[in-house]
């Protein structure tokens, strides 16, 4: 076979798992879209500066932190050091990442089900649907959830192939990947029970199939339905096939095998592994007690009863079943519409019926019973210990359900395999809850994030999104301190931006804009707007307050023989103007002047910068008109229908 027909073969092979990825990938932009990350605060910032401010070394491995996350560090220091300051490219950024995870789902999904595409391209859906997902796709740190999540559900499926094809290399790389996880976000330590109690599940025979995904060529279901013996209803085939047959697939699992290792070994090496990531973790962070949410220890906060509770909560989010604040879960299943909990429960039927279904297909395939309660308990521990890693801290939030509910969709897919007809309820279940977590999604502005995420983003907008590389050379005034900005916040926040630029303003607070005594063309002024989370540039507006040029009178201070201006005090009593006539002093220089239309003393020039004090009362707004009998000889420059008199500047507010 020579290459061209080597890469056609390759293409027929791996073009409908193009298809498929391509599909997911456009469904994880369209479902999120409107999701924008445009400025970085709170954890996010904060990661930024360490980026910013560490070596490679120092960030990476922190020692002495509360946390210690090195592979996590180590691929957001790769992605910030490939973006750069595009903070805007991090969703799309998360959006791939999801959608590859949702790929993979799909593919474990085609394994656990025996074939059936249609049901595993549903899951990938759903997955990439859920309202769980507002932290992975709209912060940075969402890139720790994506990849604790998928290495989860990476050890889940090794250990899957282990259980059921005795294969000592999947038993090996769900350990690689135990310790993997647990160093990107240490709360899934809490598998170890999951190692252990697989070594006793892969005792005895497995179900030792194919491992479908890893074999797009594997024939479709249209194909093997039309097969003499087969039908779609895997449940009842599978029910009818000889003792004969369900040995050969076990004998097969077990060449398959490429190397055996004795169980007191397979026992051992989860418990060195964990002994080993609990030694780096005292190494590092000095202790071995994890931190809990909120600056909190675990060791502190635990209660029992607590965790119970929470539990529960986490099986009602995977259920569709919202409970606690609407701050940590958009809107409470209690309080949402009748349409929306009706759905749910619809959904909630459904798969019940489905569920039992499985149970009658497990019933009636006894050959293969033990092996599905086997996979039964495999995927339900996984789910309990998930669910118990994030029970003991001091809230949940939906973010930490997110693998449960993956591994839960993944239960549903395997299921279906036994389901026989009835796998159809899978799709079922999949039209019932889609629009539930759309409409969950649509209100994510709920949640404690979302607000402050709208300012950040707007202040980005309305600072370096505006002003581009110019900002830094302006002092960037906020009118306003509802949004609560924190001093490193301001100190730091356009630092993301700079680019290696030594000089870069702080963001400073004022309660009016006439807390500044002058405004000037290297300041940007921002006004809070809580209503719409977010800033409004009013930097003209204030000038134009503070001295507006209605006619003959121009923003540098020029104005014209015959000029009005209008202007704002500032806190002082009186209004002092500093008046500059460039020109050669004849004598007679005289400037008739009225304020809110009232004749004031003339301005007599005896030298060419002369100083003009209007009593005021402090934050009094004026007109003034000038009449003068003068103007500058000579100008190169004409900008009005009259010529250009001298330059007025208020330099006492």
């Amino acid at each position: 076979m020579n290459l061209q027909e080597k890469t056609s073969e390759a293409w027929k092979r791996w073009s409908p798992e193009l298809l498929i990825f391509a599909l997911l990938l456009g469904f994880g932009f369209w479902i999120n879209r409107g999701v924008e990350l445009k400025g970085l605060y709170m954890d996010d910032l904060y990661l930024w500066s360490c980026y910013g401010d560490q070596s490679f070394t120092e960030y990476v491995f922190p020692m002495g932190s509360s946390r210690f996350r090195f592979l996590f560090y180590l691929a957001s220091w790769l992605e910030l050091f490939f973006i750069g300051g595009h903070v805007e490219w991090m969703v799309p950024f998360n959006i791939i990442l999801n959608a590859g995870i949702a790929y993979s789902i799909y593919r474990m999904a085609v394994s656990f089900s025996d074939g059936r595409k249609i049901l595993s391209f549903a899951a990938g859906i759903l997955y990439l649907s859920s309202r769980m997902a507002y932290y992975q796709i709209g912060q940075f740190y969402g890139l720790m959830e994506s990849l604790a999540l998928w290495a989860a559900l990476g050890m889940l499926w090794f250990l899957y192939r282990y259980v059921n094809e005795k294969k000592a290399g999947a038993f090996l790389a769900a350990n690689v990947l135990y310790f993997v996880v647990s160093f990107i976000h240490e709360r899934y330590m809490v598998l170890l029970p999951l190692l252990l109690l697989t070594v006793l599940l892969g005792f005895g025979k497995g179900l030792g199939t194919e491992n479908a995904a890893a074999e797009p060529e594997k024939k479709n279901e249209p194909e093997r339905a039309a097969e003499p013996g087969r039908s779609r209803g895997r449940g009842q085939s599978r029910g009818a096939q000889s003792k004969k047959d369900a040995a050969d697939r076990a004998e097969a699992a077990d060449t398959e095998s490429s190397f055996r290792l004795p169980g007191i070994l397979l026992i051992l090496l989860p418990i060195v592994v964990f002994g080993v990531i609990q030694m780096i973790r005292l190494r590092t962070i000095g202790t071995l007690s994890p931190a809990g949410t909120g600056g909190t220890d675990v060791a502190d906060t635990f209660q029992l009863t607590d965790a119970i509770n929470q539990a529960i909560s986490q099986v009602g989010f995977v259920f569709g079943r919202n409970s606690g604040p609407d701050y940590l879960c958009i809107e409470p299943f209690v309080d949402s519409p009748d349409g929306i909990r009706n759905l749910i429960l619809a959904a909630e039927a459904v798969l019940g019926a489905g569920v039992l279904a499985a149970v009658l297909g497990m019933v009636r395939d006894r050959e293969e019973i033990v092996c599905h309660l086997k996979n039964t308990i495999l995927f339900l521990g996984f789910i309990a210990l998930c669910i118990g890693s994030s029970s003991v801290t001091i809230r949940v939030e939906m973010r930490w359900v997110y693998v449960a509910y993956a591994a839960a969709l993944l239960f549903f897919a395997y299921l279906s395999r036994v389901m026989g007809k009835a796998g159809i309820l899978v799709l079922l279940y999949g039209c019932l809850i889609f629009p539930v977590e759309t409409y969950y999604r649509d209100n994510w502005d709920n949640l404690y994030l979302w607000a402050p995420q709208s300012q950040y983003n707007s202040l980005a907008e309305k600072t370096y999104g505006t002003y581009g590389d110019d900002i830094f050379d302006k002092e960037i005034y906020i009118i306003g301190k509802d949004f609560e900005i924190s001093d490193f916040n301001a100190e730091t926040f356009l630092k993301v931006y700079a680019k290696g630029k030594t000089k870069v303003p702080k963001l400073q607070f004022i309660d009016s804009d006439m807390d500044l005594k002058e405004i000037t063309d290297n300041m940007v002024i921002l006004c809070e707007d809580p209503e719409h989370n977010a800033y409004n540039d009013v930097t003209e507006i204030v000038k134009r307050q503070r001295f507006d040029t209605p006619f003959g009178s121009y923003a540098d201070g020029w104005i014209d023989e015959n000029a009005k201006i209008v202007l704002t005090n500032g806190e002082s009593s009186k209004l002092t103007l500093k008046c500059y006539y460039p020109d050669k002093l004849t004598g007679g220089e005289t400037c008739k002047i009225k304020v809110n239309g009232r004749q004031m003393d003339d301005l007599v020039f005896t030298d060419n910068t002369m100083y003009y004090e209007i009593p005021a009362a402090p934050y009094q707004r004026f007109t003034l008109e000038f009449s003068c009998n003068f103007y500058v000889k000579g100008a190169r420059e004409h900008r009005g229908e009259e010529n250009l008199a001298m330059v007025v500047k208020v330099v006492d507010q």
